[in-house]
């Protein structure tokens, strides 16, 4: 095997070694053994018309971990702590809605149920500075008893109040009320919008995502024909400019260590000359 072979062979075992013990040093550190997810809507996106950096958008792909893994934070509770993901307060989840698609949206206030009273309360609601109220039957009356939860419940996220009537909650149970960040095509609570019928509650949490890889998955939603690319127009161009210039980086370093040994070689064969000259 001559020199060239077998410094490419040890480069490509180095790669190898690079890939699969960071892939095992994801795992370890998400707990999951699938830790990635690609964005196939712009539920999540806070611009309805192009891709932004550190917001999940349309073809991101998502870092994600076990429920076990991480501590899950509603946008209520991150409020309060200054706790934020991807642009807002609290936690990002994936839950699984027995149906389609796992649904990746952001947890917004826990509430529990009281089964044998038939009753909505929230610790959250009770200890929270984010403003909140819940509108009575007459429409006119505003509670803000969290340890009694009735009538239309009104929550001011991102300085805009969203609300959902509790009584028409399909499934009673407790749980995570959830919601997309986009304004426009997700103005509502899961809840509210026939995504779900039920609040999320802990053994619905698939994972929960940790950290985001903007535009990689543009190329399959390209290739898959999704409508949603148009939402994104800048993702394939900002992707494919990341790609040119990470290889720029890579000729670049290559170019400079072959003009360090070219030199190296020529000044060791011009100091034996010298010597024999000499």
């Amino acid at each position: 095997m001559d020199r060239e072979t077998r410094n490419f062979a040890v480069a490509i075992g180095i790669i190898a070694v690079i890939v699969v013990g960071g892939y095992a040093a994801l795992v370890a550190y998400t707990g999951s053994t699938l830790p990635f997810s690609i964005v196939v809507s712009s539920s999540m996106q806070h611009d309805n018309d192009r891709s932004e950096i550190g917001v999940i958008d349309t073809g991101d792909i998502v870092v994600v971990a076990d429920p076990d893994k991480v501590e899950i934070r509603s946008y209520v509770a991150g409020y309060d702590s200054g706790y934020s993901s991807f642009g807002e307060y609290g936690s990002v989840i994936i839950y699984d809605r027995g149906s389609g698609n796992p649904v990746i949206h952001r947890a917004i206030v826990w509430i529990d149920y009281d089964e044998s009273t038939g009753t909505w309360y929230s610790d959250e609601l009770a200890e929270t500075s984010v403003n909140w109220y819940c509108l009575l039957s007459d429409g006119v009356t505003r509670s803000t008893d969290a340890s009694n939860l009735r009538g239309t419940l009104f929550i001011e996220i991102g300085g805009i109040y969203t609300g959902i009537n509790l009584d028409n909650v399909a499934v009673k149970g407790s749980g995570y009320l959830t919601k997309g960040d986009n304004s426009v095509t997700n103005s509502r609570f899961d809840q509210d919008s026939g995504i779900v019928s039920y609040l999320i509650s802990e053994d619905k949490i698939v994972s929960v995502a940790v950290a985001e890889i903007p535009w990689l998955g543009i190329i399959k939603l390209v290739m898959n024909g999704s409508s949603y690319v148009d939402r994104v127009p800048n993702s394939l161009p900002s992707l494919l400019m990341a790609i040119v210039l990470v290889f720029s980086v890579i000729v670049l370093i290559d170019a400079v260590s072959l003009f360090r040994y070219t030199k190296e070689k020529t000044e060791c064969i011009e100091s034996r000359l010298k010597w024999r000259r000499g």
